[in-house]
């Protein structure tokens, strides 16, 4: 790999912490790979100084954008001058660039992310997105990126839990003012009748976890996601594989999402398959 020199385009990765972040090795094997004079880099910065970090970041011109981790996401439409409609939705940001003004947006591509994996998981039984009725349990930044998401595109009905109710409503009552078309609710999860179960808790990565719902009634038509990514088959896939249903596992939206990043960042059209394949992953 190329030495970092005067035009090598940064890209930093802002975290608290920041040991655990997956954007340096993902995205400098690809960069690698083809040759780009481009870096992601991880910076340890503290939520008292994430806002102005942001905006000294986007001064600097070597700096083509910047990937936000935990806890960062909801402040970040704070720290840009311009948020998209889904991030303003979901209450976050996990990409910052610069529109062709120069203007500094903020935006969610988690849920994009995982609407194209959906579409490969459903690729021989398409979703009929106004007649799909999902669930989604836990409203962290990633849950509240796919719920926006999936109201964007047109999805029947949402039902929504999580342990902070207080929160998970208040994300309903901007999901319902922007996306009136979909109904919204909070709900204890129940498989029954759903056709697109979430989960977006950290439960069943471990062994012992809890599960972080249950699967009685669920359909075999049904397709189970989970986006955890520390082990690649959690407790709660191996459940639905074992009745029929199409699972789809954490690292998919990690992948479609990478050419997200890129687009936004200077380089169209990057094919999601060629993350796929990457050591890195």
């Amino acid at each position: 790999m190329k030495e970092i020199t005067g035009t090598t385009r940064i890209f930093p990765v802002i975290g608290w912490p920041v040991e655990q972040v997956k954007a340096p090795t993902l995205f400098n094997a690809y960069f690698k790979r083809h040759g780009l004079d481009a870096r992601v880099i991880p910076f340890k910065i503290e939520p008292e100084r994430y806002c102005e970090a942001v905006r000294m970041f986007m001064k600097t011109e070597n700096v083509g954008g910047i990937f936000v981790s935990i806890p960062h996401k909801p402040m970040t439409l704070d720290a840009v001058e311009q948020a998209t409609l889904r991030a303003r939705v979901a209450g976050a940001c996990n990409a910052v660039y610069r529109d062709a003004e120069g203007v500094v947006w903020g935006d969610l591509i988690d849920g994009e992310g995982f609407i194209r994996a959906l579409a490969r998981t459903a690729a021989d039984r398409p979703l009929v997105w106004n007649k799909t009725r999902a669930l989604v349990v836990g409203t962290g930044g990633v849950g509240c990126a796919i719920v926006a998401s999936l109201a964007a595109q047109g999805v029947a009905e949402i039902s929504v839990f999580d342990t902070n109710r207080a929160g998970a409503e208040a994300l309903l009552a901007r999901v319902e003012a922007a996306y009136p078309a979909t109904r919204v609710r909070f709900a204890q999860p129940d498989a029954s009748g759903v056709d697109l179960l979430v989960n977006c808790t950290p439960l069943g990565m471990h062994q012992g976890d809890p599960m972080p719902f249950a699967l009685e009634g669920v359909s075999a038509e049904a397709i189970v996601a989970d986006c955890g990514m520390k082990i690649e088959m959690s407790q709660l896939l191996v459940q639905a594989q074992a009745k029929g249903c199409r699972i789809q596992k954490g690292k998919e939206m990690l992948i479609e999402q990478a050419p997200l990043y890129l687009e936004l960042f200077g380089w169209p059209g990057v094919a999601a398959d060629d993350f796929r394949h990457l050591e890195a992953l």
